[in-house]
């Protein structure tokens, strides 16, 4: 089974931190609850919610990119632009379920939930936003499936964390039943369905696929790998 560290590096268009220690903890705080309350491995919150409105949201974290505009300035240097948080701002995190986890039914509670990476990322630019995105524009108002799984897509299998799937795999069973039948759903739809366009799921995740046949083998076998004990983890395209 690959693993991140034996895998090439992956880099979406944003490299993000927090900008300090309390404002991580505030934020794992926050969706470790989510995890907890909502059944959700992946939860993802606005910043707003965390830390307040607007400018509340200033000084929490940073995100830089190269401007696709005008990537290079009059004088020939790379041209950074940075995030603005108190417009957009999202938080990300992706948790699995402790090994030695005793409960029958999913965690219960914060020793029952590992986290494997949380991260800040700006919205409101030319992405789809998980939380705000009905589910009916990515074609899953269907029976079975819920927002659950546009955060699935969008963190699990998004560009930050898609090379973890091998971590998550280990304890995926232990997981709250109902959730995992939203996953199950999910998957299922999107690969007899196919109700995503390629530019959709990078405009959710930040991973290009070359076209739809491709994502559609990808996602077919991310399902046998969380489900049908497929030995191979799947590794998305760079």
């Amino acid at each position: 089974m690959p693993i991140r560290d034996e895998l090439p590096p992956r880099t979406g268009p944003w490299a993000t931190r927090f900008d300090s220690e309390e404002a991580m903890i505030q934020a794992e705080d926050a969706l470790r609850e989510a995890a907890l309350k909502n059944h959700d491995l992946s939860p993802i919150l606005p910043f707003e919610e965390v830390y307040g409105e607007a400018e509340d949201c200033i000084g929490k974290a940073t995100a830089i990119t190269i401007d696709p505009r005008r990537p290079y300035d009059s004088s020939g240097e790379v041209n950074y632009v940075y995030a603005d948080f108190s417009t957009r701002g999202l938080l990300y995190g992706v948790y699995r379920p402790a090994e030695e986890m005793e409960a029958e039914d999913g965690p219960e509670n914060d020793a029952d939930l590992w986290n494997t990476t949380l991260f800040p990322y700006p919205g409101g630019y030319e992405e789809i936003d998980p939380v705000a995105v009905p589910l009916a524009d990515l074609g899953l108002d269907v029976p079975g499936v819920d927002r659950r799984f546009v955060n699935f897509c969008a963190a699990v299998l998004g560009v930050e964390a898609v090379d973890d799937l091998g971590i998550l795999r280990k304890t995926f069973d232990l997981s709250w039943p109902d959730y995992q039948g939203v996953i199950r759903a999910g998957l299922l739809h999107l690969v007899t369905n196919q109700p995503i366009t390629v530019g959709q799921w990078y405009g959710l995740t930040y991973v290009r696929f070359s076209d739809q046949r491709e994502l559609t083998a990808y996602l077919a076998q991310v399902y046998a790998y969380l489900f049908d004990n497929f030995d191979a983890m799947p590794v998305a395209p760079r």
